[in-house]
């Protein structure tokens, strides 16, 4: 038995090739290095800026050396990438086999058909394997997407998602066996708290709130924007800044007004952080999403936040006060919920104070690996 583990000391490799979710990565490799646990990230270089630095675990980057390098938009970038894939892949089982782990938890798919037929291989060879759907049901892509998706998440004997919203998902619309699903948190993103200061991508002089993160047109930076001229009315002086590389074209966020910096680039952790320290409310107005990693960050600091009522949104604010929610895609509901939050200190005071116990409480690290180890525990011993 390891100090501080429940269960005897375990190899785990976590594969996420992509990087897609490394600051998550990284907090889960951390907590159960920390609780006594062999842990190896397998990915790739990240290609934003600089990724969490390791503390306790190994990062292998056995993916997309090459094609990681082409420009962002080259048409030779994804058939490179799908062709280091494969020969990534390779190399990964020849290492799983080579070192055994005792657990394999694959964070993300990318060729999901390949990664169905590898990850069914090594289960195969004895090999356990988890997945965890981070998306359940994609938030971008049509219905050929969605059924991959549901295919992949039903090839695993574990598959964890991050809300009752989540397990409802996979089993009601993918077709996974309930008895396969397991519910575990996402983890607040406290790591960012401990990062060096530097100046905020975006410095309003009045109250200041903020969405941060990629854009992509489900993310309704578009209706925060329509509705930011009624919050400006009730406010005066505040600021709106959506800050974060655009997946879509700029222009459907309509016409910025007054008090409104949109920062059309990725943001690193540093500036992520120090744009959450300055700002008195988040604002997450998807019109989709299972959980967000931009609202676990959020929570790190402390934020009070305007949430939409979707996904596991509802479940957030319902079971730990988080937040306040409102109507998908209405501008006026909005308008009323952020303005309300910055005129009113004592109910942001709640709010915030919400948040930090949050943070420091469900979705603490500690317990997100424990319940990890959990799931480990089913299919290693």
């Amino acid at each position: 038995m390891t100090a501080g583990s429940d269960i005897n000391s375990l190899h785990i490799a976590l594969v996420d090739p992509s990087g897609y979710s490394r600051p998550y990565d990284h907090g889960l490799a951390e907590a159960l290095a920390a609780r006594g646990h062999r842990v190896t990230l397998w990915t790739s270089e990240f290609v934003h800026g600089e990724p969490p630095e390791a503390a306790g675990y190994e990062v292998v980057e056995q993916f997309y050396g090459r094609s990681n390098r082409l420009p962002v938009g080259s048409r030779l970038r994804g058939p490179a990438k799908a062709l280091e894939h494969v020969a990534g892949l390779a190399g990964l089982r020849r290492a799983l086999l080579r070192d055994r782990p005792d657990v394999v938890h694959v964070q993300w798919a990318v060729l999901r058909p390949v990664d169905r037929r590898f990850y069914r291989r090594l289960a195969a060879v004895g090999m356990p394997v988890v997945f965890t759907a981070h998306d359940p049901l994609p938030n971008v892509g049509g219905r050929s997407r969605r059924r991959s998706a549901a295919a992949t998440a039903r090839s695993f004997a574990r598959v964890v998602c991050h809300s009752e919203w989540g397990r409802r998902a996979l089993v009601e619309r993918c077709g996974v066996a309930p008895d396969r699903v397991r519910v575990i948190p996402h983890g607040a993103l406290t790591y960012l708290r401990r990062l060096p200061d530097v100046p905020p991508p975006v410095a309003g002089s009045g109250p200041l709130a903020a969405l941060p993160g990629i854009l992509r047109p489900y993310k309704g930076a578009d209706v925060l924007v329509q509705a930011w001229p009624a919050v400006r009315a009730r406010v005066p002086g505040a600021t709106l800044a959506v800050a974060g590389r655009a997946m879509m074209d700029p222009a459907q966020l309509g016409a910025p007004g007054p008090g409104v910096e949109i920062l059309d680039r990725f943001l690193s952790d540093a500036e992520l952080a120090a744009l959450l320290r300055g700002a008195e409310v988040v604002v997450l107005p998807y019109r989709r999403i299972d959980s967000s990693g931009v609202l676990f960050a959020a929570l790190a600091f402390g934020r009070a936040l305007v949430l939409s009522d979707v996904g596991s949104f509802r479940e957030l604010h319902a079971e730990h006060g988080i937040g306040v929610v409102v109507p998908p895609g209405d501008p006026a509901a909005l308008a009323d919920a952020v303005a309300g939050v910055l005129e009113d200190a004592s109910r942001r005071a709640e709010l915030e104070a919400a948040s930090e116990r949050a943070a420091a409480g469900p979705f603490s690290w500690e317990l997100v690996a424990r319940r990890h180890e959990q799931v480990y525990r089913e299919l290693a011993w």
